[in-house]
């Protein structure tokens, strides 16, 4: 396997398919804690809930953008072969939570891009505050599970996606024919895409 820079700063060329890392806004602000966040912020050591499990989540957009530049058409799967990965100035920031799911892939999970085309792909990514004054990043794992950074703090980030596709084929079940359908040609590869600094802004 091969690759190349792009001439993209966030993006990374591997045997004709372009990664992309995708912040349109690379300043995320900070949600203020409500009434409820500041009252559990005082029972924290009295209190074992899980982090984030009373404070309400929002939405940020960080997601990733794949070009097949090849002459051939492929599809690429986001089944579980998307990991976070987030540093700071003193290194990376350890997965300090989450869950994984063993639900089945749907076909929706492997979409197809004709030569030349781009795929945009945007998981659910949430903030939100937990104990004290941290927050944290939940992550969707792609099979209806979830990563979770937690704890952080406001400040500067770097942010990239590695993107692990292993199986050239997938085999789904229909629940409307209620019969197996086999997917072929999937890419499979190994990816890191660029990292992309991030702002974590407390407003």
């Amino acid at each position: 396997m091969t690759s190349s820079e792009s001439n993209e700063i966030n993006a990374v060329e591997v045997d004709g398919i372009q990664f992309e890392t995708l912040v349109p806004e690379r300043m995320l602000c900070l949600p203020k804690k409500n009434l409820v966040q500041k009252i559990l912020s005082i029972l924290k050591f009295l209190l074992p809930i899980p982090p984030g499990y009373f404070s309400p989540k929002y939405s940020v957009q960080i997601g990733i953008r794949i070009t097949n530049r090849t002459l051939t058409p492929l599809r690429f799967s986001f089944y579980f072969t998307l990991f976070p990965e987030l540093v700071n100035a003193h290194g990376p920031i350890p997965l300090e939570g989450g869950w994984i799911s063993l639900s089945s892939p749907l076909e929706s999970d492997y979409p197809l891009a004709m030569p030349g085309e781009s795929l945009t792909f945007f998981p659910d990514i949430k903030i939100f505050w937990i104990w004290g004054n941290g927050f944290g990043i939940s992550i969707p794992s792609g099979n209806s599970g979830e990563w979770i950074f937690h704890p952080l703090k406001p400040g500067n980030y770097q942010f990239r996606f590695l993107y692990n596709s292993q199986n050239e084929k997938a085999t789904l079940y229909s629940s409307v024919s209620r019969d197996m359908n086999l997917i072929e040609g999937i890419w499979t590869g190994e990816v890191l895409t660029p990292f992309v600094e991030l702002n974590l802004a407390q407003l």
